[in-house]
């Protein structure tokens, strides 16, 4: 018999009684969504001023009020838009979750509506308990004000039951617009809440015009430094370096590059990526502001803008970071204080010299809704959905930025490379005391001379110690790493072998001479790859940091044979012929052998990476290594076909922390460099068998020849 469908869990039982029901919210759902979607108060006021944008506003006030202007009693938002009639009032806004905006998508004047999620009336009962809203229509002689009491929504209550009262009569001031006075505000302000919400308010509205027609203004009187038209310091408007331009949606870069407002480097179409590969999270515009924060290079700054340095990297801090922008707004949270989504902080601590911190970057990127439909608010409203768009988004805004990197590399003298960027070291920087002793006492006192010297020793010395700090936190653990993984893959990899041993005598016995044939081919197969494993690891050996030192006698060519079989995967997936030319004699030398092989692999790896960024993925390619002898030693001509080094960046390529990879560390040849040093060296040429990049490295001394 067929299986019997097991029952509804509605006619398990016997009914006994029946009927419908609706759900019935508690009131104080209103609050809970409002803490849960609005994080703070100045996100809470920023929700308010997007309202009056989508009202067609051009312009919204915000007031602080009250007898004690330390103490404000209100917060009144008051903007010039279409207000609302009677009909709006009730039949939107008294409705949470109204699906008005999302019906229409812009406003009369084609504005992208910022708010179609209906958050303002949230916003407004996290900043008070109580609200008064007055709005007039555009054309309308009368106007409609409510006044909603939040105490109301409890949680004795239910969101249906909870009435509010509303009239309708004229409003004097107001021609047209909404003006919402929220009074008995839930928390104090403090002068930490204004600076916040100026920073908030400023960075609202994107920088690439988008929005011409909408200004947002703030009054508060215990800080008239803060109020008037909403507008960044001027210390974020002149950057050391800028980059400006957009990225099309096959990754092509057309922008302009400058340096202390002089155009250095225009863009025209410059291709990012790898060669057919498209931005997956659409195109966009971006604007990236720059400053060195070392002493030296803020100084020139403080002083135009009548600041101290603590006073600008102060700014900096507060306005620091890489913002989104879609269709004219910036999305929350990304470019707040701390908000490091990039990872650029972990990034600049791999490779100091060449990458930016965040705290070093105030950055735009703009999207829009149309063009990037797959970058989607959270639900929450804190930032995006972490898709994979998201994702591509994150790594093509670096490739920009890696633009902008290698410029200022280029033009900051080599000397600075290491100077304060980690806001760990900026509480070493003593010149603020400096300059108050020779203000107060004068250059030539004996104080001042003393903290004078011991600036610059300190000075010197932070910069060593964070030299050091950033390699060891890129390297940390490294060296141990490759001692575990070459001491504990040995027991698995013999048990294995053992096993695999033991299986096939079991199966030879159980199994006929047919079955047997037909498996002994798998079995060889595994056999093989184990015997690459063990192949790699005697091959990594050499490098665990207890023997990497030691001179042992080899072959040249098996080393230039091994570096090649440890790449073989890689260069069989790309399709990269290898030709190696060797004298009529071996060379057998005595050296570190680990030595020869770091600076091999590091070429060979060097070489299939630029390969495959210029050809393609699997479009092949060819690499020619050349050995010949040298009296008391020998010298190797690498070479490949790739699109070789730039011959501006030629003298920069040994450098430490220098590279042109998009995520690249640039240590490969900085380290070539240093461990041939002790035999010889490593040059760059531009004569070897391949028309791309051209290496020659001579171990003349101390090779045992």
């Amino acid at each position: 018999m067929p299986d019997t469908p097991p029952a509804s869990p509605k006619d398990r039982y016997p009914v006994e009684r029946s009927g419908t029901a609706t759900m019935r919210p508690r009131a104080r759902l209103i609050s809970l969504i409002g803490e849960d979607l609005i994080s703070d108060e100045p996100v809470a006021v920023v929700e308010l001023v997007k309202n009056a944008y989508d009202a067609d506003a051009d312009r919204v006030t915000i007031r602080f009020e009250g007898d004690d202007p330390n103490a404000p009693e209100r917060v009144v938002v008051e903007d010039d838009g279409d207000g609302m009639t009677l009909d709006t009032v009730l039949g939107a806004w008294f409705e949470p979750g109204t699906v008005a905006k999302r019906v229409r998508k812009s406003s009369d004047r084609g504005r992208v509506y910022q708010g179609a999620k209906g958050i303002g009336r949230f916003a407004a009962a996290r900043l008070a308990e109580l609200l008064f809203m007055e709005t007039v229509a555009r054309g309308e002689k009368e106007g409609t004000v409510a006044l909603v009491d939040w105490g109301a929504f409890d949680e004795d209550s239910y969101l249906d039951a909870v009435t509010v009262d509303y009239e309708v009569r004229p409003i004097g001031d107001l021609d047209h617009g909404t003006r919402l006075t929220l009074e008995t505000l839930r928390k104090g302000w403090d002068d930490d809440d204004y600076e916040a919400l100026h920073s908030r308010l400023s960075r609202l509205i994107s920088p690439f015009e988008d929005v011409k027609d909408f200004e947002i203004e703030l009054v508060v009187p215990a800080h008239p430094e803060l109020s008037g038209p909403v507008e960044p310091p001027e210390v974020v408007l002149k950057p050391i370096y800028s980059l400006e331009g957009h990225l099309d949606r096959r990754g092509h870069f057309t922008g302009v590059f400058k340096h202390q407002g002089e155009t250095v480097r225009e863009y025209a179409g410059e291709k990012l990526g790898k060669e057919g590969e498209n931005p997956l999270c659409g195109p966009f515009q971006v604007e990236i502001r720059v400053w060195d924060r070392d002493r030296d290079s803020l100084q020139p700054i403080a002083e135009r803008h009548d600041q101290t340095i603590t006073d600008v990297r102060r700014v900096l801090n507060n306005y620091s970071g890489v913002s989104i922008y879609r269709d004219g707004f910036r999305v929350y949270p990304y470019g707040q204080k701390g908000n490091d989504w990039l990872g650029l902080d972990n990034r600049s601590r791999q490779n100091p010299s060449m990458h930016l911190a965040n705290n070093q970057v105030i950055a735009a990127v703009q999207i829009s809704r149309d063009a990037n439909p797959e970058l989607r608010d959270r639900s929450t409203r804190e930032g995006m959905v972490l898709n994979t768009e998201h994702k591509a988004l994150e790594r093509w805004f670096k490739e920009v930025l890696a633009l902008l990197e290698r410029e200022r590399y280029e033009i900051r003298p080599r000397q600075d490379a290491d100077t304060i960027v980690d806001p760990i070291f900026e509480v070493f920087d003593i010149g603020g005391t400096f300059d108050f002793a020779q203000a107060e006492l004068g250059r030539d006192h004996p104080v001042t001379k003393e903290i004078s010297q011991t600036q610059k020793r300190l000075r010197e010395g932070v910069e060593r110690v964070q030299n050091v700090y950033s390699r060891l936190l890129m390297s940390a653990g490294l060296g141990h790493m490759v001692d575990i993984v070459i001491h504990e893959i040995g027991a698995p990899l013999g048990k294995i072998n053992r096993k695999l041993t033991l299986l096939e005598k079991r199966l030879g016995d159980r199994l006929s001479d047919a079955d047997m044939k037909a498996v002994s081919p798998l079995v060889q197969d595994v056999k093989t790859w184990l015997e690459q494993i063990h192949a790699l690891r005697g091959r990594l050996d050499p490098q665990t940091p207890d023997k990497r030192g030691r001179a042992t006698s080899f072959s040249v060519e098996d080393e230039v044979r091994d570096t090649f079989e440890l790449f073989d995967a890689l260069m069989q997936k790309q399709g990269v012929e290898t030709l190696v030319e060797l004298p009529d004699g071996p060379i057998q030398v005595r050296m570190s052998r680990a030595v020869l092989g770091q600076v091999l692999a590091n070429l060979t790896d060097n070489s299939l990476y630029w390969i495959r960024e210029s050809k393609g993925s699997g479009a092949g390619g060819r690499i020619h290594v050349r050995v010949e002898s040298l009296d008391g030693g020998f010298r190797i001509l690498f070479s490949d076909d790739g699109p070789g080094v730039d011959e501006r960046d030629r003298p920069l390529i040994f450098d430490s922390y220098f590279t042109r990879k998009a995520n690249g560390i640039g240590l490969g040849l900085y380290i070539a460099r240093l461990v041939v040093e002790p035999y010889g060296k490593i040059s760059y040429r531009d004569d070897c068998a391949l028309p791309g990049a051209c290496f020659e490295i001579a171990f003349e001394k101390s090779v045992g020849r």
